[in-house]
């Protein structure tokens, strides 16, 4: 691994970014690094260069025109001469899935130029040139957006709003998973506070939603694993929720059913009872050997068993998601998860690919698979879905993640979910009720916005509930 010092005049820190494209290359930061790389701004440009402490005559010199000094701006030029000059350095030309998008949100970006009046089929052609975008990921943002735009009315996004309610517990934890959440108590005492204390945060919510003359469109229940609650209590919250928030706006009502050793009979009938039209059924994977070895408590028998309840119900949505890369699996064993999930032909399946994420068991540990196996099995989920007839419709990124890769979400025509619109690509309000959840306020602009994380610890969630109510509300108003 090469060691480089970074050196720079830029008014922000940089380090991060130019980090994240020297790690291509096996390069990484040091405060005594072998190497340095300076980076100054000299009128328009942004000039680099790279040299050896030991042979500072020797340098390998690049600079950039600058747009502007922006931070954006110095940010992608800092980014593209870092790619430049590390790739002579190494004498290696490296494959970037992504160009210099290191953000978890690509879309944003794609939506930004295209509001700012950039012409859809002129943004391919400059997300290659600016930020050396690959010319089929160019395509997919364009295609990703423009259906965004047609489900959501950009006229109307400041009016409308989506309620997340979370339950930050499951009934085991996943080796890849990061989330704080912890193992759902089996005390009846502990659940029932806990619904009394999401029935408060509805209650303000909804005053929100009537204060500001909000329209409700979507409603989604997630976690964590909210059918790790006992049947009675998910019945409760499901109930809370419908009798209290304004049903008569809204387009979709979804639960994150995604364990299926927390699915009963008795919580299907409750989401039918409440009309629920969405539910996520998760699989991750079609090998009981990965689903043990990922510490999920479900056998690959208990997905079907569930998926086929859930087919005969009245719900008239499944989501499923698979993992790709997941710890022992080869590329044979991913080919025949997608294969056993197009057989049973859901309305939308999302596609990940494994990120090692901090906090996770998994993190520090190498893949399994490696990154061309990656790249090819979620091109294989892409010919998947569209043999299914889907399309992609969102797209979000992890760091750590495999190859570099994203994950992407497909659905047929027509049952698209809005609320992960809404959600990823933080250009729609979002109110959050419960531990973990998060309020987001889009700016008039578009593309910033306010935002309010409820505490992820539970006991200081209930503790300081009255004053989050309080936070909530000024985001409202804030200047």
């Amino acid at each position: 691994m090469l060691q480089f010092t970074l050196k720079h005049n830029l008014p922000f820190d940089i380090t991060r970014s130019v980090q994240e494209m020297a790690a291509f290359f096996c390069c990484e930061n040091s405060d005594a690094g072998d190497l340095c790389l300076t980076m100054e701004i000299c009128g328009d440009e942004l000039q680099a260069e790279l040299y050896k402490f030991a042979e500072p005559r020797e340098k390998l010199k690049g600079k950039k025109t600058l747009a502007n000094k922006n931070s954006g701006e110095l940010t992608r030029c800092a980014k593209i001469l870092a790619v430049e000059l590390f790739s002579r350095l190494t004498e290696k030309q490296i494959a970037l899935p992504w160009g210099i998008l290191t953000g978890v949100r690509p879309t944003k970006l794609a939506h930004k130029l295209l509001d700012g009046g950039m012409e859809a089929g002129l943004l391919p052609k400059f997300l290659e040139e600016a930020y050396l975008l690959p010319g089929a990921q160019g395509e997919l943002l364009k295609n990703i957006c423009l259906l965004q735009k047609s489900l959501l009315d950009d006229a109307h996004r400041f009016k409308e709003a989506a309620v997340y309610i979370g339950v930050p517990f499951c009934p085991s934890r996943c080796a890849y998973c990061s989330f704080p959440a912890g193992i759902m108590p089996d005390d009846d005492a502990f659940q029932e506070n806990f619904i009394n204390l999401i029935e408060q945060d509805i209650k303000d919510v909804v005053k929100l939603l009537s204060m500001h003359s909000l329209r409700l469109t979507s409603l989604y229940i997630g976690g964590g694993t909210p059918t790790s609650l006992k049947d009675k209590f998910f019945a409760r919250l499901l109930e809370s929720a419908v009798k209290a928030l304004p049903r008569n706006n809204l387009r979709e009502f979804t639960v994150e059913a995604g364990r299926p050793d927390s699915f009963t009979a008795a919580k299907l009938q409750a989401m039918e009872n409440c009309g629920v039209n969405r539910i996520s059924v998760n699989p991750q994977s079609f090998h009981n050997e990965t689903l043990k070895l990922i510490g999920r408590r479900h056998t690959v028998e208990d997905f079907y068993n569930v998926y086929e309840q859930v087919r005969c119900s009245k719900i008239s949505v499944i989501n499923m998601d698979l993992i790709l890369g997941l710890p022992g699996e080869e590329q044979k064993h991913m080919e025949f998860s997608l294969e056993q999930a197009a057989k049973l032909a859901p309305e939308n399946l999302t596609v990940h690919t494994l990120a090692m994420k901090r906090g996770s068991q998994l993190f520090g540990q190498s893949f399994s698979a490696d990154e061309e196996i990656a790249a090819q099995m979620v091109e294989r989920g892409l010919l998947t879905a569209q043999a299914l007839g889907m399309t992609p419709y969102y797209l979000y990124r992890q760091h750590y993640m495999l190859g570099h890769l994203a994950n992407i979400g497909y659905a047929l025509p027509g049952t698209e979910s809005i609320y992960n619109i809404q959600m990823m690509e933080e250009r729609h309000l979002v109110l959050g009720v419960g531990p973990g959840s998060a309020t987001k306020i889009p700016l008039q602009d578009g593309h910033h916005l306010r935002r309010l994380a409820m505490p992820k610890n539970f006991a200081f969630y209930e503790k300081n509930l009255q004053d989050l109510f309080i936070k909530r509300e000024n985001l409202f108003s804030e200047e």
